[in-house]
């Protein structure tokens, strides 16, 4: 057994080859979508594709080791919150006593109020991370390996989770290595290194600031009204309890607030997707029902089994895609350095997480609809893609709406000419200038 990792990592068409060694602490490893985070993950505890572009050699790591994954769904696997906390320490002991007290004192340690009852598919994104977190650490592992788990969090709920790392690092003499999409995440480590597509090094860089936007504001006719609005999650409180708000005069509204404050729940509300248990909620154009599309935090949930090809042409089918565009929209991918010839038979379990979000965005601002919301759309993007991304989201916004919500406050505000914050009901303008609604 070991207290430390090791490994030689080599890229052999850079002539890279250099010794790691990792010792207790958290350790931050950012990379642009792409680059090879998951798959440095994966040879770490003995996964390989084949498809690498760097190979990890002589590796000796500690046995007991837990993986967190960039989709939160993939490492939940009970029907309950409370099944799901004590899930991991049933698989390690028999003693009833020894699970009863360590799940006692798991469900003080999670950082959100939750029903044992509530099924953990009504959770955020960012809930589920945590819950995540809590589970990986209930069974004191040597060594840790995150893999954009963290990315649905606000600053907040970070900083709280990264406070909680620590202490778990101080009880236990743990590693955690955290492989980030998120150069701002630098800040929490000990030591901060960069992987990219011919080397990992240690990172003394600077953070390119995302330059504030330009745009004056546009006349619109789009309006968010929730009259008496009342939603509730069973088993998760009052998401809404007689809401009201009026939100017109914005070309890109962003949404953003606390992990479970109900930023996506009111997404749905919109569309639809959920239904009020009383009061009203519409968005309008003109008076008239707006046509929206809706980029959700989890985006193979709107592919099912299809390839991209087949989701394209599902959208021309529909009359929301001119066959026209698909050749500017192809150019668009391109730019983003994204073959569609190499993808586009590809389903969305076939994708990196991000490349698939991505992707369909590109698509969805090619298609002829009123309004486009995106949910978490620079999730698992690294700064070079999320600058990309603000680029095309800007020709899109000649002619469209945006409400875009997430957690990445710098890019909402920087991005969006108006920002509703959910936590203070505050719709903040371009100006700072703040009016209350409630």
């Amino acid at each position: 057994m070991t207290n430390q990792l090791q490994f030689n990592v080599s890229f052999p068409k850079f002539n890279f080859n250099q010794q790691f060694n990792f010792q207790s602490g958290l350790h931050v490893i950012y990379g642009e979508s792409g680059c090879g985070k998951s798959a440095l993950i994966n040879q770490i505890i003995g996964l390989k594709t084949g498809h690498e572009n760097f190979l990890l050699t002589n590796s000796s790591c500690p046995e007991e080791i837990q993986k967190i994954f960039q989709n939160p769904d993939t490492q939940i696997v009970s029907s309950t919150v409370g099944g799901e906390l004590a899930f991991s320490l049933e698989c390690r002991s028999k003693d009833q006593e020894l699970i009863s007290s360590k799940l006692i004192q798991l469900k003080k340690t999670l950082f959100f109020e939750c029903a044992d009852h509530r099924h953990p598919a009504t959770l955020s994104g960012g809930e589920k991370e945590m819950l995540n977190i809590i589970t990986a650490f209930s069974v004191d592992p040597q060594l840790v390996l995150i893999d954009d788990g963290l990315s649905f969090l606000n600053t907040e709920r970070k900083e709280e989770v990264v406070e909680y790392i620590y202490n778990r690092i101080a009880e236990t003499d743990c590693i955690v290595l955290w492989l980030t999409s998120d150069c701002n995440d630098f800040q929490f480590g000990v030591s901060q290194w960069e992987l990219s597509l011919s080397s990992l090094n240690e990172w003394f860089g600077k953070i390119k600031p995302l330059m504030p936007n330009e745009r004056t504001s546009q006349a619109n006719n789009l309006i968010i009204e929730c009259r008496d609005l009342c939603f509730n999650y069973n088993g998760s409180g009052n998401l809404f309890n007689s809401f009201n708000i009026k939100i017109d005069d914005f070309r890109t509204l962003g949404i953003t607030g606390t992990n479970g404050c109900g930023k996506t729940t009111l997404a749905k509300l919109l569309l639809e997707i959920e239904k009020p248990e009383s009061g009203f909620v519409s968005l309008t154009k003109l008076g008239e029902t707006a046509a929206i599309a809706y980029l959700e935090q989890f985006p193979e949930k709107m592919m099912g089994a299809d390839s991209l090809a087949e989701f394209v042409d599902r959208l021309v089918n529909a009359g929301k895609l001119d066959k026209h565009k698909i050749s500017h929209a192809v150019n668009n991918l391109k730019n983003c350095q994204l073959d569609w010839g190499q993808i586009k038979n590809k389903t969305a379990f076939e994708l990196p997480w991000s490349t698939l979000r991505l992707v369909l965005t590109i698509w969805l601002l090619n298609c002829e609809y009123d309004l486009l919301i995106l949910d978490e759309p620079t999730f698992g993007l690294g700064r070079q893609q999320v600058l990309t991304l603000a680029r095309y989201l800007e020709l899109y916004l000649k002619n469209k709406h945006l409400i875009i919500i997430s957690h990445d406050s710098e890019f909402i505000h920087t991005f969006c000419d108006r920002v509703f914050d959910m936590d203070q009901l505050l719709i903040k303008t371009k100006t700072d200038k703040n009016i209350y609604n409630g």
